[in-house]
C-alpha cells in the first residue's frame, strides 16, 4: 500500500475506490491496522504543531509531506554531527546560522516522532495478549471476553485484549461495527476509533469509522462520544457525527435508521430521493450503483425491505419508477426517462 494512498485516506480525502482499496488492504494482516493508527498519530502530531499562524483547516500537502519525511527518515546516531563545509567568502556569521538551522530542523523532526510515540496505542501490547479480528466482504459476530457482543461490518477490524482486567474495557475499531456492550457500571467501555473515543456503560450502537469523519448511532443506553476536548453525550434515536475538516462534534437533524441496516437487515425509504437511495443500497450492498442521467436524482421512493438481495431490491425500485436495471463490470446502472407513478 502506497504512503500517498495512506496520507489520503487519514486526510478523509481518498475516493471510495481508494477507501475501500485501504480496507481491504487493513483486513489483509493484523498488522496493518495498527501501522495504520501509527501514521494517523504522526499525522495529527505534525498537524497540531504546525505553528501558532496556521489556519484551522489542514494543509494536506505539507502535512503529508511532514509525514512521508518522518516515515522514511535514515536512522540517526544518539549524537548526530552536523557539518556545514565552509565557503570561501561566506561570513562567519552566516555559516553559524545555517549550523544552527540544520540543527533545529534535525530537533523538530526528532522532536515529533517522539512526541507521536508518547500517545501509543490505547491497549498496552507489552502486558496483555492482543486479537484482532477482520473482515472483508461479509460481517462476523464476535463475542468479547467479558460476554458483550460485536457485529463487525464489510472491510473492517477490531483489536481486544483477551481479557479486560483493568479499570477499563478498551478495544481499537477500523471500519464498521454495532456494539452491544454488557453493563458494568465499574468498568466503563471505550472505543477508540480513528482520534474519537466512544465511551459508555453498557448499552448497543453503532460506530462507522472508516475514515476521520467518525459516525456514532445509539439504539439504546447512553453514549459518550469524546474529540480531543469536546464530549457530547448521545442517547437513543441520536446520532453524532465527527466533521474532519472542522476537527468538531455536531448532532445529525434526523436519526437514519439505514445507518444501522448492516446490523437489522432492514431498510426503510419514506418518500426519499433516488440519490439518496442509491447512495445508501451501494454502502449497504458494498457494490456501485449508477443513475444514466442526473434528472433521475430527485425521482421518489416509499419502500422497506428486509433481508433481500441487491438483485431483488433494485429489481423492485425499478419496477416501482419504471426504470431499467443492468449489471455493469462492478456494479449496476439504473436508467430511465422519468420517474413513475412515485414522481413528485
Amino acid at each position: 500500500m502506497s504512503d500517498e494512498l495512506l496520507g489520503k485516506y487519514i486526510a478523509g480525502e481518498a475516493t471510495a475506490d481508494e477507501q475501500a482499496a485501504v480496507r481491504r488492504w487493513l483486513s489483509e494482516s493484523p498488522d496493518h491496522p495498527a501501522e495504520l493508527a501509527r501514521l494517523e498519530r504522526i499525522w495529527v502530531a505534525a498537524g497540531k504543531r504546525s505553528g501558532p499562524t496556521q489556519a484551522p483547516a489542514f494543509d494536506t500537502d505539507r502535512a503529508w509531506q511532514r509525514l512521508h519525511g518522518q516515515m522514511h527518515r535514515p536512522a540517526v546516531s544518539a549524537e548526530p554531527t552536523v557539518q556545514v563545509p565552509a565557503r570561501r567568502g561566506l561570513p562567519g556569521w552566516w555559516r553559524v546560522t545555517r549550523v544552527a538551522a540544520v540543527a533545529l530542523l534535525i530537533g523538530t523532526v526528532a522532536f515529533l516522532t517522539y512526541q507521536s510515540y508518547q500517545n501509543p496505542n490505547p491497549i498496552d501490547p507489552t502486558t496483555t495478549t492482543l486479537l484482532t479480528q477482520s473482515t472483508t466482504n461479509s460481517t462476523r459476530r464476535l463475542t468479547l471476553p467479558d460476554g458483550s457482543t460485536v457485529l463487525l461490518n464489510r472491510q473492517s477490524s477490531l483489536r481486544y485484549p483477551d481479557a479486560f482486567d483493568g479499570e477499563t474495557r478498551e478495544v481499537t475499531l477500523t471500519g464498521e461495527a454495532f456494539f452491544d456492550v454488557k453493563p458494568n457500571a465499574n468498568q466503563p467501555f471505550i472505543i477508540h476509533a480513528q482520534d474519537t473515543d466512544v465511551r459508555v456503560v453498557g448499552t448497543s450502537f453503532g460506530v462507522r469509522a472508516y475514515n476521520r469523519n467518525v459516525e456514532v448511532s445509539v439504539k439504546t443506553g447512553r453514549v459518550v462520544v469524546r474529540k480531543q476536548r469536546q464530549e457530547v453525550a448521545v442517547t437513543p434515536g441520536q446520532q453524532v457525527q465527527v466533521d474532519s475538516t472542522a476537527d468538531t462534534l455536531r448532532r445529525l437533524p434526523a436519526f437514519d435508521a439505514n445507518t444501522l441496516a448492516y446490523s437489522t437487515r432492514r431498510l426503510q425509504f419514506t418518500n426519499q430521493p433516488l440519490s439518496g437511495v442509491i447512495g445508501t443500497l451501494s454502502r449497504y450492498y458494498g457494490t456501485d450503483i449508477q443513475l444514466s442521467a442526473t434528472q433521475l436524482r430527485d425521482c421518489r421512493l416509499t419502500a422497506e425491505f428486509e433481508n433481500e438481495s441487491v438483485e431483488t431490491v433494485l429489481g423492485i425500485v425499478a419496477e416501482t419508477l419504471q426504470l431499467t436495471v443492468k449489471p455493469t463490470g462492478n456494479g449496476y446502472v439504473l436508467s430511465g426517462t422519468g420517474c413513475g407513478p412515485s414522481a413528485q
